[in-house]
């Protein structure tokens, strides 16, 4: 069974809002890539959120075609991968739905491939991975090509208005976000403090 990490969380601010976590982009041969918000849950001030979460990886794709900041993508099918013996897989388009299909052991462990045929609609639907069951990176579909991420875990949590599965600016968010350092740890406690800054307790 794979190992669980938690987070918990302090809203001592005086502020209502949303904690997100989100992750940090993995080695991509794709140059447009999307982050998504992987973990979101509202606080109001004085409460505390528990987030728990396994280093279990999946396979995802949404009918989302917009990959712009804001956007939610929901996940129209999700598969679950690992980094070693099924970390392959192949998308694609038949009897008039998208699905995946002969997953298998990929060329290099510790890298997620997706294998694109060539019924694939350029820009239709949205492709990528994601971790203990919710997105974390999409792209846009293409034909015949195929999409190649490693995964580098690591995490960040920022306060404000999102909801889980939305894409994020990460340009924009990134400076107001907290990195989550588990070292030789499964577990972590922070504070949101009353002048909006972040506190490891």
């Amino acid at each position: 069974m794979s190992t669980q990490y938690t987070l918990k969380v302090h809203n001592n601010s005086s502020q209502t809002g949303s904690f997100c976590i989100f992750q940090e982009s993995p080695d991509v041969n794709e140059i447009e890539i999307a982050t998504l918000a992987w973990l979101a849950k509202e606080a109001h001030p004085t409460t505390k959120l528990l987030f728990d979460w396994t280093l279990d990886y999946n396979f995802i794709w949404s009918r989302t075609k917009n990959l712009e900041p804001g956007t939610k993508v929901f996940a129209s099918q999700s598969w679950d991968a690992n980094l070693k013996t099924q970390n392959k897989v192949e998308f694609d388009y038949n009897s008039n739905a998208y699905t995946f299909d002969d997953q298998a052991q990929g060329e290099q462990e510790g890298t997620l491939y997706i294998n694109q045929t060539q019924r694939i609609k350029s820009g239709e639907v949205s492709l990528g991975i994601g971790m203990s069951g919710k997105g974390t990176f999409v792209v846009g579909s293409q034909p015949n090509m195929q999409v190649m991420m490693r995964p580098k875990p690591a995490y960040w949590i920022v306060f404000g208005n999102y909801t889980e599965g939305e894409i994020l600016d990460i340009g924009t968010v990134t400076p107001n976000a907290y990195k989550l350092e588990y070292r030789g740890v499964t577990d972590l406690e922070i504070e949101f403090t009353a002048k909006n800054t972040w506190k490891e307790l």
